[in-house]
């Protein structure tokens, strides 16, 4: 995924968006978006923050947690 596909992200703001505040919006996502954000960060940023976050979350949703409505305005 190159920078030009920085507006395909499930996340449009994702790169401004704090560890905290991606807490809360990833809940809403499927283990694909979230796949999707994870390939981003590693080739981008790579911040192990935010890889550990994602990767938690898509473990959970891995064992059958169902993607929940995350607060967008967090």
């Amino acid at each position: 995924m190159s920078t030009a596909d920085r507006g395909e992200l499930p996340l449009p703001d994702y790169d401004e968006l704090s560890v905290g505040t991606l807490e809360h919006r990833i809940r809403e996502l499927s283990a694909e978006d979230l796949t999707q954000l994870l390939h981003y960060e590693h080739e981008h940023a790579d911040r192990p923050m935010v890889v550990q976050v994602i990767t938690a979350r898509k473990h959970l949703l891995d064992q059958g947690v169902t993607p929940s409505g995350g607060d967008p305005g967090a």
